[in-house]
């Protein structure tokens, strides 16, 4: 019996994990470029733990962290001068609210109050040096696929281009990616800042933008056999109960 219930304890542990990795996705269904949180390879690599002194006994102890999905999401036109999308792999270099550097497949720009590229997120795009992207006044913009930011300058003739800055890339190869806990994405161990270098080995789409990868009706789904899988081990436990109390009776004395 004690098998039998650790086992259904552990497996509710585990039904637990995915229901709130499920519903961490599902919140972020409309974020453009979020990258859905997974869990082992979806549904696997869930730590168990033994119990030092009750050897019978395990318990989910962890999932490995900021594991995502690379699926790119769907590419939509919007047309908007301040939407870009990267087609292919690869990731806009960020700066954090903290000071910290970063990876993002979010396209949507807009300019912040200190005239800084910023997108959704509030985070600060960077340029080719790794430094916030300032804009100076313009009436129009264009991003050629290499990132590069051409604008036509307030007061100045129509159809001027202006390079002014390049927006940093990267193709993320040969790096071991990980999610934070904040949602961006950055390369597992010491990131050390000044040892980074922008590849720009990525392509983008102006007037386009990534929306989320997470694919709604699959985590719809998702949730029916979570629920499944806890009813299940409900019954498990109770089932466990009665056989116990049975085999418990069988071993009491004849009161005559």
């Amino acid at each position: 019996m004690d098998k039998l219930i650790h086992t259904a304890l552990n497996s509710l542990n585990a039904a637990r994990i995915r229901q709130n990795v499920s519903s961490q996705n599902l919140s972020n269904a409309q974020v453009p470029g979020f990258r859905g949180d997974e869990i082992g390879g979806r549904f696997g690599s869930i730590f168990l733990e033994s119990d030092s002194t009750l050897s019978t006994r395990v318990f989910t102890k962890r999932s490995e962290p900021g594991l995502f999905s690379e699926l790119q999401g769907e590419i939509r036109q919007t047309g908007l001068q301040t939407d870009v999308a990267i087609t292919g792999d690869g990731y806009f270099m960020i700066e954090g609210k903290t000071g910290q550097l970063g990876m993002t497949r979010r396209g949507d720009l807009t300019l912040g109050l200190d005239s800084t590229l910023r997108n959704g997120a509030d985070e600060a795009v960077l340029d080719t040096s790794l430094t916030p992207i300032l804009m100076p006044p313009f009436k129009a913009m264009s991003i050629s696929e290499n990132g590069q930011i051409y604008i036509q300058p307030v007061g100045a003739a129509e159809g001027t281009r202006v390079l002014v800055n390049q927006i940093a890339m990267t193709s993320g190869q040969d790096l071991e990616l990980s999610k934070d806990v904040d949602g961006t994405i950055r390369p597992k161990g010491d990131f050390v800042r000044e040892e980074f270098n922008p590849d720009q080995n990525v392509l983008l789409k102006q007037g386009y933008l990534e929306t989320s990868n997470v694919k709604v009706f699959d985590e719809l789904i998702n949730n029916v056999e979570i629920q499944k899988q806890y009813q299940l081990n409900v019954k498990l436990i109770s089932l466990a109960k009665e056989l116990d109390e049975a085999g418990a009776a069988l071993m009491r004395l004849p009161n005559n």
